[in-house]
């Protein structure tokens, strides 16, 4: 779009544009990358967007977008479906219950900001993705593909398989996750709030614990500490609770 938009800050001066990025409790952190196609896709350029912690991805093939606000309202639309999906197929959340989330996904006050940064380590998950998107056009000689077939290449192959990455900017190990897995967590603890069938600790009855472990995190240029308990809920540990359930 050749929108001019401003560095994210760099508290220490150093690695400027190339600043690590972090989800929190109180924000979701994203980086956008537009990638131009090759070969007899060369008119082409794709639009791969992966969020910092869970390294999710969503894609969309040679979008056409006429703005950043085009850009944003189509980009949160795509998440909320994606996340209310997956909520439901976990077993989590129901049917019943899809209208109440994307309620609270609309109600909730929300400001974007875009800056520009590339935060190093998440660009070898955006390659993994672009490598897929290639693999798909030459496989079906296609030049683009539709809403749902983005989305099913996103959720059946680049989505639900192991990652690894450090769990935030700073820690020493990194971690081996599913990206789906912590996607949904971190929508189940933002907008599916009173819809839990199960109690969970230190967590309100009816909500979805919080995700994000105490850590140092930067988030949007800001060193702040995340003082949360480590209690995390998983696509594993709901399949499990209702497993024993119907035992």
């Amino acid at each position: 779009m050749k929108v001019d938009l401003d560095r994210l800050p760099s508290p220490d001066g150093k690695r400027i544009g190339t600043q690590p990025i972090a989800s929190g409790d109180n924000v979701i952190a994203w980086q956008v990358h537009a990638v131009k196609g090759y070969r007899n896709r060369e008119g082409c350029t794709d639009v791969i967007v992966v969020e910092a912690r869970s390294r999710y991805a969503i894609l969309f093939s040679n979008p056409m977008f006429s703005d950043l606000d085009e850009f944003a309202a189509r980009f949160t639309r795509r998440w909320a479906r994606e996340c209310i999906h997956m909520a439901i197929e976990s077993g989590a959340t129901t049917e019943s219950q899809a209208q109440t989330m994307y309620d609270q996904f609309l109600d909730m006050e929300k400001g974007i900001r875009f800056v520009r940064n590339t935060d190093l380590s998440v660009n070898g998950h955006v390659a993994d993705a672009e490598q897929w998107l290639s693999q798909s056009y030459e496989h079906y000689g296609l030049e683009q593909l539709d809403e749902s077939e983005e989305i099913g290449l996103g959720m059946h192959r680049i989505n639900c398989v192991h990652k690894k990455a450090k769990a935030y900017p700073g820690a020493k190990q990194m971690e081996c996750f599913i990206p789906m897995s912590r996607m949904v967590d971190d929508w189940l603890f933002r907008f599916a709030r009173g819809l839990s069938a199960w109690a969970y600790p230190q967590t309100p009855d009816g909500d979805f614990p919080n995700p994000f472990p105490a850590a140092a995190a930067t988030v949007i240029g800001q060193e702040r500490s995340l003082a949360l308990p480590d209690n995390v809920v998983s696509l594993d540990e709901v399949r499990k609770r209702k497993k024993v359930q119907k035992a």
